[in-house]
């Protein structure tokens, strides 16, 4: 084999490999807006993880839960939000019994694919409107 067609051979190969790498590397990653998506439910979860801190706490202060999201936000000492990021739906908080609550959002992507890390799998969520169970401790300050 003569070293011209060796390196053409070699080339060619090269270029394919160079292809397949990107080809992958475009499946593998999330398009600009599917980021943004996930972007805006990661914060969605953070105001919701703000506000479940926001109820621990009202319960302790008043050994109740507070009856409606505007009484848990108007908290003094805290910055709570209700609204979505995106201008979607308000949050929804909602009072279960004396120690359950819910804390509801809409949600644009799905966390199944995620892998659950930490306190995570306690926020995964699907697409669309999900709401999450939480509860107070009925121990006293300790």
């Amino acid at each position: 084999m003569s070293r011209t067609a060796w390196g053409t051979r070699v080339l060619w190969a090269t270029g394919l490999v160079t292809a397949a790498a990107i080809a992958a590397g475009i499946w593998v990653i999330d398009s600009p807006s599917q980021q943004r998506l996930k972007r805006l439910d990661a914060a969605r979860l953070s105001h919701l993880q703000t506000l479940e801190l926001a109820a621990n706490n009202y319960w302790r202060e008043n050994d109740a839960l507070p009856p409606n999201i505007l009484a848990l936000v108007a908290q003094p000492g805290m910055l709570l939000t209700q609204k979505d990021p995106s201008g979607g739906p308000d949050y929804v908080y909602r009072p279960l019994d004396a120690t359950h609550y819910e804390l509801c959002a809409q949600f644009d992507t799905s966390s199944a694919r995620e892998t659950p890390r930490g306190l995570a799998g306690e926020w995964a969520h699907p697409a669309g409107n999900h709401c999450f169970r939480r509860s107070v401790s009925t121990r006293n300050n300790e």
